[in-house]
């Protein structure tokens, strides 16, 4: 969303920048330059879909500050910071101006609005809705037994137990929450429960509103204790200097990154690339119960986020997955807020899953080069590596791709094993 005057100039600017872009896309000479069609045709809608919403965006600001919007409404309370800061605008005050009302710095409005007041205690926004003359009438509604079935196949009562507190204290994530604001003491259970409750407001029937892609049966309060530690970190990253705003992941910047999948650091350059985007890349390792490899998510509504694993220890692992994520936020950005959970190894259950499949698969090895190259049924290591250095990408992504459609028994070598927790664990990503 656009909280003021200079964002405004700014996504001006840049859907301006959209237009110019899609009006010299030629998607011909991409795909003589040797980007596969779908990914050609994937970044001109990813392109158009990141037009609409800055358009819809501007529109939305335009209207709160001209007065054509005087009744606010959510259905999460997750949203009430943006409420806030939509009243703020449509009352025509300044940050600055609503500070003055609180009697603080300008400085804390900004990094209320920044997190969308997710750190702000009850009273405050109390204060910041009497210091906005706004009217908060709160309506509550108990969900149906219906409805509670339809979100839950077990229903099953949400149980704030069986979060995996013992393992979420044993790696620290609790103690970092504590040092950030006030938490209960107490029941170690009960501090899980807060944890996840403030980094993604999942719990009881929310849940089950992930697109979760797995091989076996995964405990959902692990799977949202994971994505509250992946938002945790995403936040951190995102409060440090030199953060972009969010631009669109064109066909040539996927070439490049693929491109890096033959340099000894490549990994650490691709997660450098994509933060330079405005793209936030965070590792944790995989969690009990949840059988990721990756996942793809947003950041306050802004930010794309993809969170890894690294559950498995291999460089084709590790491009294959990063791919799909991009997969994620190229062709279902407008989904990325309920979350993107998979588990590499699952074959995909729905059409999102195989778009976001096709897209790794044909911005690694565009399809029309793989299915004409006998490599696919060669056994013979000197053919990948001469295949891999003709397209320009890493040894592991062709042995790789030809593990996953002949068996991993095959090219065992070829795959980069057991080198990328450690170069992630030297750059302080695994921590």
């Amino acid at each position: 969303m656009i909280a003021n005057e200079r964002q405004y100039k700014i996504s001006h600017a840049e859907a301006e920048r959209f237009r110019q872009a899609l009006k010299e896309y030629n998607e011909l000479d991409l795909i003589k330059s040797g980007i596969d069609p779908i990914v050609a045709r994937a970044h001109k809608a990813a392109l158009a879909e990141q037009l609409r919403e800055l358009e819809d965006a501007i529109r939305r600001y335009e209207l709160l500050r001209e007065g054509g919007i005087s009744a606010l409404r959510a259905t999460n309370l997750t949203e009430v910071g943006r409420l806030l800061i939509e009243g703020r605008i449509a009352r025509g005050l300044s940050q600055r101006a609503l500070a003055d009302r609180l009697n603080v710095k300008e400085q804390q409005v900004q990094r209320y609005e920044q997190e969308r007041y997710q750190s702000a205690g009850l009273d405050r926004l109390a204060r910041v809705a009497e210091a906005l003359h706004v009217e908060v009438d709160l309506q509550m509604t108990l969900a149906s037994a219906f409805a509670a079935a339809a979100t839950n196949e077990d229903t099953e009562a949400f149980n704030p137990t069986k979060y995996p507190s013992r393992e979420m204290k044993k790696r620290g994530w609790l103690d970092e929450l504590a040092q950030e604001r006030a938490f209960s003491s107490g029941l170690v259970g009960r501090q899980a429960h807060e944890y996840v409750s403030f980094y993604t407001g999942s719990y009881g029937a929310a849940l089950h509103r992930k697109h979760v892609r797995t091989g076996g049966r995964f405990s959902e309060y692990a799977l949202a204790a994971w994505q509250a530690r992946i938002i945790q970190k995403a936040k951190r990253e995102a409060s440090r200097k030199g953060l972009p705003p969010y631009q669109p992941l064109d066909a040539l910047f996927v070439k490049k990154l693929v491109e890096l999948s033959r340099d000894d650091r490549g990994p650490l350059k691709a997660i450098g690339m994509l933060r330079e985007r405005g793209v936030i890349v965070v590792v944790e390792p995989h969690l009990a119960e949840t059988h990721l490899d990756g996942a793809a998510l947003v950041l306050d509504g802004d930010h794309p986020i993809i969170g890894m694993t690294i559950r498995y220890d291999r460089l084709d692992n590790f491009w294959f997955t990063l791919l799909h994520e991009i997969g994620h936020i190229v062709r279902h950005r407008e989904r990325l807020k309920d979350g993107f959970f998979d588990d590499s190894t699952a074959a995909p259950e729905d059409a999102s899953e195989a778009e976001a499949d096709e897209f790794a698969n044909n911005a690694l090895i565009p399809t029309e080069v793989w299915k004409t190259s006998f490599v696919r049924f060669t056994k013979s290591a000197d053919q990948v590596l001469q295949f891999a250095r003709r397209l320009n990408v890493g040894d592991s992504v062709v042995a790789g791709r030809i593990r996953r459609e002949r068996g991993y028994h095959l090219f065992k070598s070829l795959v980069g094993d057991g080198c990328v927790r450690e170069m992630m664990s030297e750059a302080g990503l695994m921590r």
